[in-house]
């Protein structure tokens, strides 16, 4: 693209009438956070860190934009799409012209074209391209997975490397949104059905009238024919929470909710389904969220928890214990996506992410208590050496706020010193036979279930690893 032609674009201006804190100058630095981004009158601008932020000018004559990460993408209405990496001062870099559509996910940027033929990149910004299919009016994308939909309705994902087979989905659809381990279709018919898990798992039926949906790994979001926005977090079966009427677009990301109001005004949200709404911007053509990493020293948050398991019993003892254990697994060094998800997963099972867990109707003086459900005399002895605390005279103090999480961080990684090894090596049935509860292949298989869907969160959406790299069953 010509100095010129960029110039053009960035230097579109716009009305400080229409959007209050629009203005901001390359030295006035947005703060460092998520990200929402508007487009006003072709027009898109971006703020970073809190609700209440100053808008950032981007560039104009934009015809669609898409925020992922630290990338924020556009489509011109030139048909060109350009991309930039890093602030919101980065320089923008050409990636393919004749574009119609274009989505980012991760590393990866595809682009549909004006005669239906999709192609994808995943690296860098001046990574090769990779043609995919043609034929395709939709299409989205993750890290690991590419979904279409073909001119004749037939939905397709393919998953892993760009070189995958495609494997066949629904028939008779428009649309198609992939979030985690989630395959959304919207039929020609307005009704939506979503899967979760493999390319191969069966459908579960969500609702009819949808004009509008999004989907990130723990929420689905959708707009009905009569204008009404509404969202359901947790499993596929959790009920709907009415959010707004008078809605044309809905956006998800994390906990962050905005509605994309018929009246071109935008609101977001941030928290629970039940938080308050904070008036971003108006008059909006599109709008588009990244959301709030955790702040630093904590590796896991509440929102984390409800993010990946929906919703949370206990909330308030599960909150009043989150900061030494996130303090134990910064020191035990269960930091990456992989040991958290199985270090979460298991405290799932365990105790429920409660420090004051004791096992029920077990009359045992060393029963189980805790995060990690310590039990027996020997393994309160090794704690309590290891933490220099008489657990034998005193294990009521397992379950306590001041030692429940070290005792957990003990087990994980002198008890079971292997355990980080097991996780990183995606083995969760290594995991489940250290914990040594009772033999139970369906308790292996939900335990399993529960890392993935950690490990989908915590790697930005999608697994790591293809599905069957990941060992579920004790060996």
């Amino acid at each position: 693209m010509s100095r010129k032609i960029a110039a053009a674009l960035v230097g579109t201006a716009i009305a400080t009438t229409l959007l209050a804190g629009v203005g901001a100058t390359a030295a006035q630095a947005a703060e460092a956070g998520p990200r929402i981004g508007v487009l006003i009158n072709g027009t898109l601008n971006i703020k970073e860190g809190n609700l209440f932020t100053s808008w950032v000018p981007q560039i104009g004559n934009v015809a669609k934009f898409e925020i992922d990460g630290s990338r924020v993408g556009v489509l011109t209405t030139g048909g060109e799409v350009l991309v930039k990496d890093g602030d919101l001062y980065a320089p923008w870099t050409t990636q393919l012209g004749g574009a119609k559509d274009f989505h980012l996910a991760g590393n990866r940027i595809g682009v549909l074209r004006n005669d239906n033929s999709l192609a994808v990149k995943d690296g860098d910004l001046y990574a090769g391209w990779t043609e995919q299919t043609g034929d395709v009016k939709d299409f989205d994308l993750t890290p690991n997975r590419v979904g279409v939909v073909f001119t004749g309705g037939l939905a397709s994902v393919k998953e892993g490397d760009l070189y995958s087979s495609w494997v066949n989905q629904l028939s008779g659809a428009k649309d198609i949104e992939l979030a985690g381990g989630r395959i959304g279709v919207l039929r020609g018919d307005n009704t939506l059905a979503v899967k979760d898990g493999t390319l191969y798992e069966s459908w579960t039926e969500q609702t009819g009238d949808v004009a509008d949906f999004e989907m990130t790994p723990t929420r689905i979001g959708v707009v009905s024919g009569n204008g009404t926005a509404t969202v359901k977090e947790g499993n596929l079966y959790a009920g709907w929470v009415n959010q707004l009427g008078g809605a044309k677009a809905i956006e998800l990301a994390g906990d962050r909710l905005g509605v994309l109001r018929a009246d071109n005004s935008f609101a977001v949200k941030e928290g629970s389904l039940y938080a308050s709404w904070t008036e971003q911007a108006s008059p909006v053509s599109q709008a588009d969220l990244t959301a709030p990493a955790s702040a630093p020293g904590q590796v896991v948050t509440l929102q984390d928890l409800r993010n990946i398991y929906g919703a949370i019993s206990n909330e308030a003892t599960v909150q009043q214990g989150l900061e030494s254990l996130n303090a134990e697994m910064i020191r035990g060094g269960i930091t990456t996506p992989a040991r958290k998800a199985a270090f979460l997963a298991t405290l799932r099972n365990e105790s429920g992410f409660r420090y004051n867990a004791v096992e029920g109707g077990v009359s045992a003086t060393y029963k189980g208590r805790g995060y990690m459900q310590l039990t027996s005399e020997a393994n309160y002895r090794g704690a309590g050496a290891h933490l220099g605390v008489d657990l034998l005279g005193n294990p009521e103090a397992a379950a306590s706020l001041q030692y429940s999480a070290s005792i957990a961080r003990w087990y994980w990684t002198v008890a079971r010193s292997d355990s980080n090894n097991a996780a990183d090596h995606y083995d969760m049935g290594l995991i489940s036979r250290y914990v040594g509860y009772a033999a139970s292949s369906a308790e292996d298989a939900e335990r399993c279930t529960d890392f993935k869907s950690a490990l989908r969160y915590f790697n930005g959406g999608s697994l790591p690893v293809a599905e069957g790299a990941i060992t579920c069953y004790r060996h």
